[in-house]
């Protein structure tokens, strides 16, 4: 929980006026003849504690001055904003942005600071958890160890696609696509997402996982790990082998047998043609990521199915390779029930094009509390995709004698912390 100073100023005044009125219900009178929600003003009733059902109505009366950009629903959220308020603000852009559609253009340029018309760029888009600064996508060809320190993202970043230079960042503004056109982007990327599924199914490749707990100082007093190598048997069917398991030292929570499965599906999140039925898809905005421009869009389940898991967050889609290049979010749904508690943390999933066409998951990133009955418990993970190579496929290649003649070695055992 952030711990945060309270400022003396008019403007701080006046917000907290506004939150002693939407606490008092007086709000719908105030509303009428009130100027629209700014940032600020979202963020002092987040802090004061105002009802999600209040916080949403104030939106719906006033609407919004800015526009919502990926950058925001994650410091909303952060804030204590519940997705009723988030689809409450997108709702206000939409309505905004149709009103604006139908008057003249005006051929006055922006005033500096405008939040209105297209996605701003998102300097500090790029963030980790506490808001420090985090790498776009960490290099697969140069993995940590796995016995190594968790907490350290190699400097590195998204690189330019193959064939495609590294252009300065232009300082114009991106334009968002018509609403037509977003619907294509849409079924363009996810068949863009069917093809890489499968070409990754032909893919061979090493998968570290990490999980750890800390305490109240940020010091680590528990982990658990495994290392899997990703690999086909003499009949080309596709298993996992693991290779490293040290005894867990975990005591405040454990690995289950869901938090497996979103290490091999959830987290490297990927969001076919078949898959698009089950979410609701809804455009962000237009932004830079390093070397690239990418569209974001909100990705969240329809419908909860008992036994499924699925992802609720953000995915950033490259506007010219259409392939997503970053996910965040986590899992939903959480599992309460009378045995226990299954309490998934937020993550983010970088992306790299390993072979020239397609973007592969190397690295995913998780540092959230996890809120138990019992009590918080804060949590690390750390997910590495290295040594990603194209396995043939085919019975000729199968029968040749010396592949199978080949000695097959046991990677060195690592050593014991």
């Amino acid at each position: 929980m952030d711990v945060r100073r309270k400022t003396r100023t008019l403007a701080a005044y006046l917000g907290w006026a506004l939150i002693v009125l939407v606490l008092t219900g007086g709000a719908a009178s105030f509303a009428s003849a009130a100027q629209p929600l700014s940032q600020d003003d979202i963020t002092l009733l987040l802090i004061g504690g105002a009802s999600e059902q209040k916080m949403v109505a104030l939106v719906e009366q006033r609407g919004v001055d800015f526009q919502l950009t990926p950058q925001l629903v994650e410091k909303f959220r952060k804030q204590g904003a519940t997705s009723a308020l988030i689809d409450a603000i997108v709702k206000s852009n939409r309505q905004r942005a149709a009103q604006s559609s139908s008057q003249p253009v005006q051929s006055s340029p922006p005033r500096p600071g405008d939040s209105s018309g297209v996605s701003p760029q998102i300097p500090g888009l790029n963030t980790g958890p506490q808001g420090s600064p985090v790498p776009s996508a960490p290099a697969a060809s140069s993995p940590t160890p796995s016995n190594g320190s968790s907490s350290e993202i190699p400097p590195t970043t998204i690189r330019p696609a193959a064939g495609k230079a590294a252009q300065p960042t232009p300082t114009a503004e991106l334009k968002d696509p018509s609403p037509g056109r977003i619907q294509q982007i849409i079924q363009a990327f996810a068949a863009k997402e069917q093809q890489f599924k499968e070409a990754r199914d032909n893919y061979t490749y090493h998968q570290i996982n990490k999980v750890e707990t800390l305490d109240a100082d940020g010091n680590v007093d528990g982990t658990w790990e495994q290392d899997w190598d990703i690999l086909f048997n003499d009949q080309g069917k596709r298993i996992e082998h693991v290779t490293y398991a040290p005894v867990p030292t975990l005591t405040r929570l454990m690995v289950t047998e869901q938090d497996l499965d979103a290490f091999r599906s959830i987290q490297p999140f990927v969001l076919t043609t078949s898959q698009l039925p089950d979410y609701d898809i809804q455009y962000l905005g237009h932004v830079r990521v390093d070397y690239i421009t990418a569209y974001v869009f909100s990705v969240r389940p329809k419908e909860i199915k008992k036994g499924q898991q699925y992802f609720k967050g953000q995915v950033w889609v490259d506007d010219r390779d259409l392939q997503i290049v970053k996910a965040q979010g986590r899992n939903v749904p959480e599992l309460k029930t009378k045995h226990g508690e299954n309490l998934f943390p937020h993550f983010t999933t970088w992306r790299q094009q390993i072979d020239g066409k397609y973007w592969f998951p190397t690295y995913t990133m998780a540092d959230d509390n996890l809120y138990f009955d019992q009590g918080p418990v804060h949590i690390r993970e750390i997910v590495r995709y290295t040594d990603y190579k194209q396995f043939r496929s085919s019975s000729r290649i199968l029968a040749v004698a010396p592949d199978s003649a080949q000695p097959k070695t046991e990677p060195a055992p690592k050593p014991k912390k």
